[in-house]
């Protein structure tokens, strides 16, 4: 039976333990988006808890879609070798590296610069923005930016890249039938609502060449389990159907979270409040997943892994609080 301080063979890696560190935002960059000198150290900290992966956090595949001013950008080589001392600091601190490369569409800060883009022209119910409808042009430019910056990860060198397709992010506002009213071929239905991010997958395999890993972060819906926070939006069938599509295309790693209504919504109380999502998929697909989501105790870990719920599990403000959660974790499970 699996644990949580079993390895995982991935994608040609192997995984010391099923402890990932998720991606979480420092807003520690430039203005022009390279991160800044303060970066690594902060990563090689976190690495040496002894995590198995690190995901850095987001980082932008275009100038227009980045959510803050203080955002990574990999939308051009410049943040390239400050990004690689980041991955060289994960690698020093033990653990093996993912870069997670998104686009905000119209989730991002107001007055940001840039067209702010989205699906189509109505208000995001997360930011209130109101976004210009991205035509085709818009779209194939999106789909090569992110294989552009997916390169990028991998010339930093990185294990493996993540494609965010979560927290109503541009690829998670596509899947959603409140923020995607498009009557192409990349709305209506929703298996044309997830057009684009197989699109966005296909050309970072292209790219990638199985040189990395390829994991998405994936929105399985739009509202927290239980709860409505965004009536008539993605729901966790659609959002499984999605992951479904995404296996069968050669994921290697489903990271699930929510969409629209994000990370950790404010309304939320409780452990693994995103158990159910990773329940709903593991019983639908056969490719690795991360479950993630307020997982605070060794013994919720251990139970994820050990059901069957999900291969990993993510860490994040449980470990960032207490860099010796994993050694304690270790010897809580052993006794």
């Amino acid at each position: 039976m699996n644990d949580l301080f079993s390895e995982l063979d991935v994608a040609g890696r192997r995984l010391a333990n099923r402890i990932v560190l998720p991606p979480m935002a420092t807003e520690q960059a430039q203005e022009d988006g390279v991160p800044s000198d303060a970066t690594p150290a902060h990563y090689a900290t976190l690495a040496a808890t002894g995590v198995a992966l690190a995901v850095i956090e987001h980082s932008c595949v275009s100038p227009e879609g980045r959510s803050g001013p203080r955002q990574i950008s990999l939308a051009d080589d410049t943040s390239v070798p400050a990004y690689a001392a980041i991955v060289a600091a994960v690698h020093a601190g033990g653990a093996l590296c993912a870069g997670q490369i998104s686009h905000a569409g119209s989730n991002r800060r107001e007055g940001m610069p840039g067209r702010c883009l989205g699906p189509s022209a109505v208000v995001n119910p997360a930011s209130h923005l109101t976004p210009e409808e991205m035509s085709a042009s818009d779209i194939h430019e999106v789909v090569r930016a992110f294989g552009a910056a997916a390169d990028r990860v991998r010339r930093a060198g990185c294990d493996f890249v993540e494609i965010h397709a979560a927290h109503g992010y541009l690829l998670s506002q596509f899947l959603s039938p409140l923020t995607n009213l498009r009557t192409d071929a990349y709305g209506g239905t929703p298996e044309r609502r997830r057009r684009l991010l197989l699109e966005v997958f296909e050309e970072v395999h292209g790219v990638l060449h199985e040189d990395l890993g390829i994991m998405v972060r994936l929105g399985v819906a739009d509202n927290p389990p239980g709860m409505q926070m965004y009536a008539g939006g993605l729901t966790v069938e659609e959002g499984v159907a999605v992951a479904r599509a995404l296996a069968d295309a050669g994921v290697d790693i489903l990271d699930l979270s929510a969409g629209l209504c994000g990370s950790r919504p404010p309304e939320v109380t409780g452990e693994a409040y995103y158990r159910p999502f990773a329940e709903a998929v593991a019983a639908s697909v056969h490719a690795h997943t991360i479950c993630t989501g307020g997982i605070t105790q060794p013994q919720t870990a251990q139970s994820i892994i050990e059901s069957g719920t999900s291969d990993l599990v993510g860490v994040g403000r449980a470990l960032a609080a207490d860099h010796d959660w994993v050694r304690k974790a270790r010897q809580i499970l052993a006794d």
